[in-house]
């Protein structure tokens, strides 16, 4: 295919939108594993050129002038299509679409779950217990607290300091200037510190005209080596040293802690507070739950209590998490669906697109959900005005084949919105192929048929 000025437009808009872009926010939380449509292998490559090979062989030669609006709006309407695929692949098991079976947690804020039954360690149980006695945790150095607007006590100069981890070295730089207060020393070292990218972070808390440093690991648990994460020094500095024992940065540290839970009765432990039980259940607790976190800390300290009195009984918080039977998986599966299909149609149709760029898509998905009203009421999924879907839950469902026609049926439209998104912009056809000829059409139905690949490319 020659390139154009359009074409240009086209893979400027494109990559300046989507190039770095990693999935959509609705599909970051179901892509823990890759959806079969968010990549290709060589024969799908392969089926796919076919395929537009044959669609330019049959398809008439169109007179197009795209805008900068047409330009862009074809190139999200053949992302979120592709976007909505993978959103189908990531509720089916391999081709049997809806299939995916979804976990439940009685106890959402201590801990919750993901399902992905391609990473199973052999047998998988229906249910398991829970029982958490420790999160896992950074290491968290605090400096000393001093008065926030106090100007600092030090020289005024050049000084520096060191960040050793398990890894490397780091010295960092800075300057100390006549009239810096504790509070500007503090919130210029968390800026070098946060921007050197050194695998620690930093931060300036405050409380009642006092200020802080805090410095922390960004791995959790125990350090694989060392007694430490990292160690703040300045005593082989290249500058001044000083600011270590003027800040306190050792002086209170809090060590990183690992995991420590318990799976229908076996004690187990973790580096991070995300972990699998049985390779399919991958579990997240959430420390970041005060009230969970202070359930952790109180059943902590009763459980050592116990250790000394054993008349005193305490229970680690626990969470029940499962499957979900059947029907209950399809009907979540559908709700996800129905929430991803909403989500494609408002990201392309909404107030601020054109209607003259959107009438002819939202004409061809009505008459497409149209003909598929009729099996898509069994399931308690009405359409509305707009080509958007409602639907009311159930967990009574008992046959699941029409939904699962309709997802084929939904996939093949997706797939022709993908190949060719300017069939739904307006376009004057100047001239139709030969009927006669067996060679491909030399003119490409658009610019933009097959050309992108979503972030694959």
């Amino acid at each position: 295919m020659s390139v154009t000025m359009n074409t240009l437009q086209a893979l400027d808009q494109y990559m300046t939108t989507y190039g770095s872009s990693d999935s959509s926010n609705f599909n970051r939380k179901y892509n823990k594993r890759s959806s079969r449509f968010a990549m290709h292998d060589s024969s799908e490559l392969q089926n796919l050129y076919s395929t537009i090979q044959w669609k330019n062989r049959f398809a008439p030669l169109y007179l197009t002038d795209p805008t900068p609006r047409s330009i862009a709006y074809a190139i999200h309407l053949k992302e979120s299509a592709n976007s909505l695929k993978q959103t189908i692949g990531l509720l089916s098991n391999d081709d049997d679409l809806f299939s995916m079976k979804s976990a439940y947690s009685d106890n959402e804020s201590l801990a919750s779950v993901e399902y992905e039954p391609d990473d199973a360690d052999g047998e998988v149980p229906t249910d398991f217990t829970l029982e958490v006695e420790n999160f896992a945790s950074p290491q968290v150095n605090t400096s000393k607290y001093l008065k926030a607007n106090q100007p600092v006590s030090l020289e005024p100069g050049s000084y520096s300091f060191d960040i050793l981890t398990n890894k490397l070295h780091y010295e960092l730089q800075f300057n100390v200037h006549e009239g810096d207060t504790n509070n500007d020393l503090q919130k210029k070292l968390s800026r070098l510190i946060n921007n050197s990218d050194i695998g620690v972070s930093a931060k300036v808390v405050q409380t009642r005209g006092l200020s802080a440093l805090e410095v922390t690991s960004d791995a959790y648990g125990l350090p694989v080596q060392g007694e430490r994460h990292f160690t703040i020094t300045d005593e082989n500095t290249t500058y001044r040293d000083g600011i270590v024992d003027y800040l306190g940065l050792n002086k209170t540290i809090k060590e990183a802690t690992n995991a420590i839970y318990s799976i229908d009765g076996n004690e187990e432990s973790s580096y991070s507070n995300t972990f699998s039980v049985h390779g399919a259940y991958h579990v997240t607790l959430h420390p970041e739950n005060s009230a969970a976190d202070t359930a952790v800390s109180d059943q902590i300290t009763a459980h050592a209590a116990a250790i000394t009195n054993a008349n005193s009984a305490a229970k680690n918080p626990s969470a029940r998490i499962g499957l979900y039977p059947d029907a209950e998986s399809l009907s979540n599966n559908i709700e996800t669906f129905v929430e991803g299909y909403n989500r494609f149609m408002n990201g392309v149709i909404n107030d601020e697109t054109e209607e003259s760029l959107t009438k002819l898509l939202s004409k061809d998905l009505h008459k497409f959900l149209d003909l598929h009203s009729y099996n898509l009421e069994k399931y308690g999924i009405s359409i509305n005005a707009d080509a958007t879907l409602d639907y009311q839950k159930s967990d009574e469902i008992n046959d699941a084949a029409a939904i699962k026609g309709f997802g084929s049926q939904i996939l093949r439209k997706l797939n022709a919105i993908s190949l060719d998104p300017m069939e739904y912009i307006d376009r004057r056809i100047c001239a139709y192929p030969n009927p006669n000829a067996t060679y491909p059409n030399p003119y490409m139905t658009s610019i933009y048929t097959g050309m992108l690949y979503n972030n694959y490319m």
